[in-house]
């Protein structure tokens, strides 16, 4: 049976040990638009879908913004 408690939302060093790509490579491609993601206002902690993370990997660039649940 699948954990139904975990998350597909993460920050940054999250999503760095899930892609195995640096945190700093992240935020990056978080401010290039190359990656989607949301910012807890202006300086704050950025939050990643899994989903998104995975398109990245793939090279794919986002489509459009994703609502948050």
């Amino acid at each position: 049976m699948a954990d139904t408690t975990v998350s597909p939302w993460m920050g940054t060093p999250g999503g760095a040990t899930y892609t195995g790509r640096h945190a700093k490579t992240l935020l990056k491609a978080l401010r290039r638009g190359e990656l989607r993601g949301y910012q807890n206002g202006p300086g704050g902690s950025w939050r990643i879908h899994r989903d998104d993370l995975d398109a990245w990997v793939r090279g794919e660039r986002p489509q459009k913004p994703r609502k948050s649940a």
